[in-house]
């Protein structure tokens, strides 16, 4: 047996790979697909992924898309409300990348297989894997590995989608502030959002509706735009006049659509976290990543950002590891990639929720003060830091004073 066998080319699996490459450990990629059929599917998701991130890619030797078209540079926020709305602007700094996954992990795929590293594409069965490598990281949510690695009931609070997404590619809606993003809370009913991204096609918007099940923004989630292209507008069209009315003023309706058929993602992810690790045939042991280990709901737009960080941090365990990669090595790593991913899936799961008093209060201070609103914002890159933050009123206050050079708030 040789290596890390590492099953998926998401952005955990090649970015895992690129930095085993780097750090001279043996890792061959399984990938159901080849960067060229990568390029070619239907959309799946919409990641931002921000400056940590992005700082992991420049040690990979992979960041690109550097121009503006590819970059949000600062967030418009609207808390809509019985008597009105709560609305702020904030700077992101640095600013998030936003960057089709059909172009990026074709180029991280190919970057890959470009400085030698052997990638395999189509089936991967588990007994294989276990009889060629050390270790098999399991980085691919897929049918086949939910049984190899079952939910963490105490880890997953929710047994359903939270959810229903329907978001899209589109063209025909202008920018007030170029490379600002619009998130527009809908209590009781979910969030629309508008991101300008670089799609495979060029600069386009994504529009999203983040709909609570059986509420008014659920629709879109289950209509057929490729069957009824002009009804599905239409009906996009009317929930963003109901709900986030200021975006709607910017569409113009001759040339709004999607910039192409299919160029749309529909469904509802259920929030899970699954057991981390496991026994395959023969003794060898596979690791959860990602998908395999944690899906969240997209809303605070961790997903991509956490695959990142657990890769790094599990090619670093890898190359410090003193024996072998047996089920004690696992259950370790395991236990120490939690340590972080805990707070991204605590945060997640919170925001799914309605906000809580302490929360609200920091967004009206944030809309009546451009610092707080700044921080605010830019804190997303940094997810045990904002979690600190938002899980109890100590830490908004605490966050408040450090924004503000206040002293404490009277009791009372």
């Amino acid at each position: 047996m040789t290596g890390i066998g590492v099953v998926g080319a998401g952005i955990s699996g090649l970015q895992l790979a690129l930095r085993l490459q780097q750090l001279g450990i043996p890792v061959t990629v399984y990938s159901e697909r080849t960067a060229e059929e990568l390029g070619a599917a239907r959309p799946r998701n919409f990641p931002a992924r921000f400056g940590p991130t992005q700082a992991r890619e420049e040690t990979l030797g992979v960041h690109a898309w550097r121009s503006d078209d590819a970059r949000v540079h600062s967030w418009s926020v609207t808390l809509h409300g019985e008597d009105g709305a709560l609305e702020f602007a904030a700077a992101l700094t640095p600013p998030s990348s936003v960057v089709d996954f059909r172009l990026y992990l074709p180029h991280l795929l190919t970057e890959f297989a470009r400085r030698g590293g052997p990638v395999r594409t189509g089936p991967a069965p588990m007994d294989r894997l276990a009889r060629e490598h050390d270790l098999v990281v399991v980085a691919v949510g897929d049918r086949s590995v939910r049984e190899l690695f079952p939910v963490d009931a105490a880890r997953s609070p929710y047994t359903a989608p939270q959810r229903l997404l329907c978001s899209g590619f589109y063209q025909g809606i202008h920018e007030d502030v170029p490379h600002q993003l619009d998130i527009h809370f809908v209590p009781g009913a979910g969030e629309i959002l508008r991101i300008p991204f670089l799609s495979r096609l060029g600069p386009a918007h994504v529009l999203a509706f983040e709909a609570v099940p059986g509420g008014p923004l659920e629709p879109p989630a289950r209509l057929d735009a490729d069957a009824d292209p002009a009804g599905f507008h239409r009906e996009v069209l009317r929930l963003l006049a109901a709900y986030a009315p200021s975006l709607r003023e910017r569409v113009d309706t001759a040339c709004f659509g999607l910039i192409a058929p299919g160029e749309l993602a529909q469904g509802g992810i259920t929030p899970v976290v699954r057991r981390g690790w496991a026994r395959l045939p023969g003794g060898t042991c596979a690791l959860a990543v990602g998908d395999a280990w944690i899906t969240n709901d997209p809303l605070t737009a961790q997903g991509a950002n956490l695959g990142s960080h657990t890769a790094f941090a599990l090619a670093d365990l890898i190359a410090s590891a003193e024996g072998p990669l047996d089920a004690e090595f696992c259950r370790a790593a395991s236990a120490r990639l939690w340590e972080h991913a805990r707070h991204v899936v605590e945060w997640s799961n919170a925001f799914l929720a309605p906000p809580r008093p302490h929360v609200l209060d920091l967004l009206g201070r944030a809309a009546g003060d451009k610092r707080i609103a700044d921080a605010f914002v830019s804190s997303f890159h940094d997810p045990v830091a904002m979690w600190a933050v938002l899980s109890r009123p100590e830490g908004v206050d605490a966050f408040v004073r450090d924004c503000t050079g206040e002293g404490p708030r009277p009791a009372g």
